[in-house]
């Protein structure tokens, strides 16, 4: 009996003295889990991963292997793909700027230009009005076929001497028109003005559009030109002496090579004389209103101020300018004194109730002044288009308009059939 209880108070004892139940604990995602979990451990694990995702930051092993391999796969996609891109870009580039290139380099493509027969043109009337009998050669450089002259040397001379049309005739051959200034000798053997004479010259050319001719830049050969590598049909010129490289002086340095074909030009007959151009009258101004030259004018005071300022030094030039308007005295003043003679404006004909007030700050107003300027006891006409605007109660010059402003429906210059031609011709001696 003695036992009996000694073995149940034992147990008893044993059972209430029961070790405490483990403290569950977060373990490393790395151990093992351990066999049995008691239900209290499992519910506070379920309150951490809870805890986790509320605070964004739960990570297991199979989500970061996911985001390791997602990583992966877009590098290699951009490591591919680069390549690709940039051979991309560059065929794009390519085929966009060929064609600018093929244009650039062509050069049959470019518009001729006059300025070279011009220019050959208006030398060689120059020569032609100042040879005569014993200068024949002095043509040689222009025309290549020998001439016969029978006037005395030096009995013409030109001035002024002017291209006022030139015209292709065909490719690489041009029509040009000149104007002259003449003067002559008389039967005393002085020289007269002869007024403004016309010659008309045909120019053949042998080299690119940029000299008149036809040849196409991107196939000629460079290096010092040939007539058979700049052109295959030759002009007199090439034939010519004149036409050859003229001789280098003694002790001087050869001239480098020419890269690329050598322009050259020939005249195809002598001058011929022609009449002047015909006379036109222009079309209408965008200056219908004459205002007058009233003194008590504010625009005609503001204008008529600021060019004595501009052509004679005299007063303050900046004082009738606008802010923005970079503009000088000229220097020398060329005048010694200004008076306006004219002052017409864009304004209705009927504007003209409040003339002596100025309008409001900004009003703009375009202006065509005629004013007459003595120097050397002579007076001397002169035009200015300006545009004028108002600040702080007085008209000031906003601009020097580069040509007057013609009217919205004007075209072009209207021909004068009843008007003589510009210095006609004259042969009185």
């Amino acid at each position: 009996m003695k036992r009996g209880l000694r073995l149940a108070n034992k147990k008893q004892k044993t059972t209430e003295q029961a070790p405490p139940k483990p403290k569950a604990t977060r373990t490393s995602r790395y151990a093992t889990a351990p066999q049995a979990v008691p239900a209290e451990a499992v519910a506070e694990e379920e309150t951490d991963e809870l805890d986790e995702a509320s605070t964004g930051w739960q990570q297991t092993t199979v989500k970061m292997a996911g985001l390791t391999k997602l990583v992966t796969v877009v590098v290699w996609i951009m490591v591919v793909a680069g390549p690709l891109l940039g051979f991309f870009a560059v065929a794009v580039a390519s085929s966009s700027q060929a064609p600018t290139t093929t244009g650039k380099q062509g050069g049959t493509g470019s518009a001729p230009s006059a300025t070279g027969p011009s220019g050959f043109a208006e030398l060689y009337v120059a020569a032609y009005l100042a040879a005569g009998e014993g200068t024949e050669e002095d043509l040689l450089p222009y025309y290549s076929e020998p001439v016969t002259l029978a006037n005395e040397p030096g009995s013409r001379s030109a001035s002024n001497v002017v291209t006022v049309a030139a015209q292709q005739a065909e490719k690489g051959y041009w029509s040009v028109t000149v104007a002259a200034r003449i003067s002559a000798k008389d039967k005393a053997g002085k020289m007269k003005d002869r007024g403004m004479h016309y010659y008309r010259v045909g120019v053949q050319v042998s080299g690119t559009p940029e000299a008149g001719g036809t040849i196409d830049p991107s196939k000629a050969a460079e290096g010092p030109a040939s007539p058979a590598a700049s052109d295959p049909a030759p002009s007199p010129a090439q034939s010519s002496p004149a036409a050859q490289a003229s001789p280098q002086p003694s002790g001087s340095a050869p001239a480098p090579a020419h890269r690329g074909p050598a322009a050259l030009y020939a005249a195809t007959s002598l001058p011929a004389e022609v009449n002047a151009p015909a006379a036109a009258e222009h079309g209408d101004l965008a200056y219908g209103s004459d205002r007058g030259v009233s003194a008590d004018n504010p625009v005609t005071d503001t204008v008529s101020r600021f060019l004595a300022a501009y052509l004679t030094g005299q007063g303050e030039l900046n004082r009738y300018v606008s802010p923005g308007l970079q503009v000088a005295a000229i220097t020398p003043a060329p005048y010694e004194s200004t008076l306006l003679t004219g002052v017409r404006d864009d304004q209705p004909a009927d504007n003209d109730d409040d003339a002596d007030a100025v309008p409001e700050d900004g009003t703009q107003r375009h202006v065509l002044v005629s004013v007459s300027a003595t120097t050397g006891g002579q007076d001397y006409l002169l035009s200015y288009a300006l545009t004028l605007t108002t600040r702080d109660g007085r008209w000031e010059v906003a601009s020097f308009d580069t040509a007057p402003a013609l009217s919205p429906d004007q075209t072009g210059p209207v021909a004068d059939k009843a008007g003589p031609a510009p210095d006609a011709s004259s042969d009185e001696s």
